[in-house]
């Protein structure tokens, strides 16, 4: 399967008044076509960062600098931003976390998806409200010529979520990032959306990057997945072997720490500690002053990313050097 994006040795910091904030560091990693990939880890880790980066969405303060992101053979990093606006929305999409407060409130639903329309789809006003209607049918909004002229206040949080998803897909990206899209909706909601999200990759072949720290999203949709920890890729894998044989400490935390519905008398095993602040980051392995695997090499050097299979499987660890 050829690649659709490759992302090499990409970094973003956040210069600020208490210092060097570095919270992507050196990532890479690919994504094919028609592929979807799951990026999971702890907030804080740098997982919204490194999809923001690849769009070129990073406000001032912050710098993304890498080798090479290349987008169907163009290099996103050497493009100017008005060619970067060809691509982002038409190409590439974003399903943001909360709709509230990523669509406009004094513009209605309609005129904020008719504004990416006719911009890339180069559409009268007339024919771009049509399409308007259309994506909010598609994607289960009940009487979307009504809804087309609501504000965003007028929706429930799943209609909202819905109509940002019409937004999303409005212009038939190759991409779209998922970030976190069922955060904040009840369990029946999230179920649907991502029953829709779904539905819609395999009609259109989209590729799709689901972001998310519940494992349970993630083992639904995805085929391969990466674990970020502290700005950086800890282990990478394809979904069933990361689940049945995970490698690196903190994936095996994460698992442990997520209830289980085969076992309703296994006790939950939190992780100690939290996310390391990115101002004081620790010497060597970030993740040592919370693993239970712990040697002196952790504490003074990073591991690299060691092939546990090979192409399939890679973890970030000392324990297998």
């Amino acid at each position: 399967m050829s690649k659709l994006l490759q992302v090499e040795n990409l970094s973003t910091t956040f210069y600020t008044e208490d210092g060097m904030v570095p919270a992507v560091r050196g990532v890479s990693f690919h994504l094919d076509y028609g592929e979807s990939l799951g990026i999971v880890g702890e907030s804080g880790c740098g997982k919204s960062v490194s999809c923001l980066s690849v769009m070129r969405l990073i406000p001032k303060p912050g710098e993304m600098t890498a080798d090479n992101i290349d987008f169907e053979g163009k290099d996103i990093v050497s493009l100017r931003e008005r060619q970067m606006q060809q691509i982002r929305g038409n190409d590439m999409a974003m399903i943001f976390q909360e709709p509230m407060t990523s669509f406009n409130p004094v513009f209605t639903i309609g005129y904020q998806l008719q504004e990416a329309i006719r911009l890339h789809q180069k559409m009268n006003k007339h024919d771009a409200k049509e399409k308007s209607i259309d994506m909010l049918r598609q994607v289960g909004i009940p009487r979307p010529e009504k809804v087309v002229d609501n504000y965003p206040h007028s929706l429930s949080g799943g209609m909202r979520q819905r109509a940002m998803i019409a937004m999303a897909i409005s212009c038939q990206p190759k991409i779209i990032f998922a970030d976190e899209p069922t955060t904040a909706l009840d369990v029946t909601i999230q179920a649907q959306i991502l029953e829709l999200i779904g539905e819609l990759k395999e009609q259109t072949n989209t590729s799709v990057v689901f972001i998310s720290h519940d494992l349970g999203v993630i083992a639904e949709m995805v085929e391969r997945v990466i674990v970020m920890y502290s700005g950086i890729i800890v282990e990478q894998s394809d979904i069933s072997s990361l689940f049945s044989n995970p490698k690196h400490p903190y994936t095996i935390g994460l698992l442990h720490s997520k209830p289980r519905i085969d076992d309703e008398r296994a006790k939950l095993k939190p992780i100690p500690g939290s996310v390391p602040n990115p101002l004081d980051l620790p010497q060597g392995c970030p993740y040592n002053p919370r693993c239970e695997y712990v040697m002196d090499i952790c504490r003074n050097k990073l591991p690299d990313m060691y092939e546990i299979d090979k192409n399939l499987h890679q973890a970030r660890c000392w324990l297998y050097a």
